[in-house]
């Protein structure tokens, strides 16, 4: 277990260590040089070290292994002064008939209450960190997502830009036609009013721009605000998924289900433990005053075992490892279930993004080049070419989406599987 935690926690802070390596100055400060370029993997490093979640996590680890040490110590001895016969009436006025008794006394936990409780610390320690790196895990997606959000923002910001530039010739062109008595009043109007979505569409792209932006900013602890981001990654969709072998028992979730059944058995035992009673052994001495003698004293004391047996502890502790044990079952079907879908959609996006490149795009493209020539020569109507616009521009957006749909897939993919990412996407 102690391996396994091990190997959780370097495959969940990989991303640290490789971008650290890379460029320590680069995220050394939340201000970084307007003339840099910020990577996936530098936002995600300094968001490992600034989040307040990751240090929140961070935190209740040390907590845990504050209760590990805890929970190993022995009980404290007592040591005890008991004074009687004295201040008395008749033989015991006074203080001349004073017994005075000094002790100690140890109590000894029997049942295995130590080992039982030092194993239940373990396990919560345990947990704990397997919580700390599905944190860092968690915030390595939602880092990954909001720099692809950021991208795939400016991606459609230069997208709406290349759209208004088009329409702004699309609607000189009318307008000539118009003035020249080719063209009847109404196209020039429908031209303005494509120009003046296009514009529309462009300003809506910039304030998703703002908006990724600060997200990112947010969640990485950077001011990116003037930053320019590293995108060379976005167009790839050449970038392998997980293997099928890292599905299974090692995913991360499924290993801190585990922690909860290991810590929920250990907590079974502890209060079995607690059943068996505990001995308290004492010694000490005891003094005369009157004869000025003395003599030891020794005593042993334990509880009756007849009301309280700890039945109730017993039982929900017992209820809560069945239940710990349920919850890691429906864990693993609800960890593959996602990771299924995950990869369908996956395989959904890069099809996607494949066949837009391949076939759609080049024929839209083209389609558009001939509708404007033949616009200009007569052939074709202003719709055919406000139709031949449209249908490319629709599918560049489609391509944004599914790169960013593949980009958004992978990210979940890596921190359902517990994967380190390869590459800077």
């Amino acid at each position: 277990m102690r391996l396994q935690f091990a190997v959780a926690l370097a495959i969940s802070i990989a991303w640290a260590h490789a971008a650290a390596a890379q460029e320590p100055a680069a995220v050394s400060s939340p201000l970084l040089s307007p003339t840099s370029t910020l990577t996936p993997a530098e936002a995600v490093a300094h968001a490992l070290k600034s989040a307040p979640r990751a240090a929140a996590a961070a935190a209740r680890l040390r907590a845990a292994e504050g209760g590990v040490a805890q929970a190993g110590v022995w009980p404290n001895p007592e040591f005890g002064v008991e004074i009687e016969n004295f201040q008395g009436t008749g033989a015991f006025r006074g203080i001349d008939s004073v017994e005075a008794t000094f002790g100690l006394s140890q109590t000894i936990e029997l049942g295995g209450k130590r080992g039982a409780r030092i194993g239940a610390a373990e396990a919560a320690r345990t947990a704990a960190g397997y919580d700390l790196s599905i944190t860092q895990l968690q915030l390595i997606r939602d880092v990954r997502t909001a720099f692809t959000e950021a991208v795939a923002a400016e991606s459609a910001v230069r997208l709406a830009e290349e759209q208004v530039r088009l329409a702004q010739e699309v609607e000189r062109s009318v307008r000539a036609r118009v003035d020249a008595g080719r063209e009847p009043l109404v196209q020039q109007n429908r031209a303005e009013i494509a120009l003046r979505q296009a514009e529309l569409a462009l300003e809506r792209a910039r304030r998703r721009t703002t908006v990724a932006r600060q997200e990112l900013s947010s969640l990485s602890a950077l001011d990116v605000a003037g930053q320019q981001l590293d995108s060379s990654w976005f167009d790839r969709t050449d970038l392998p998924a997980p293997p099928p072998e890292a599905m299974p028992d090692t995913a991360l979730t499924l290993s801190r289900r585990q922690a909860d059944v290991l810590r929920s058995r250990a907590e079974l035992e502890l209060e079995r433990s607690r059943a068996v009673p505990d001995l308290t052994v004492s010694a000490g001495i005891r003094h005369f005053r009157e004869t000025d003698d003395n003599a030891f004293l020794v005593g042993l004391s334990i509880p009756i075992p007849i009301y309280d047996r700890n039945r109730g502890a017993i039982e929900r502790a017992g209820a809560e490892f069945v239940a710990a044990e349920a919850d890691l079952a429906a864990a693993r079907r609800e960890l593959y279930t996602e990771i299924r879908a995950a990869r369908a959609r996956l395989a959904a996006a890069q099809a996607n993004a494949g066949g837009l490149r391949a076939t759609i795009l080049p024929k839209a493209e083209q389609a558009f080049s001939f509708a404007q020539e033949g616009y200009r020569q007569g052939k074709f109507s202003y719709l055919d070419v406000l139709d031949a616009q449209r249908t490319l521009f629709a599918a560049r957006s489609e391509l944004i989406d599914a790169l960013q749909m593949f980009h958004d897939t992978r990210a979940e993919l890596d921190r359902l599987t517990g994967t380190p990412p390869e590459g800077k996407s």
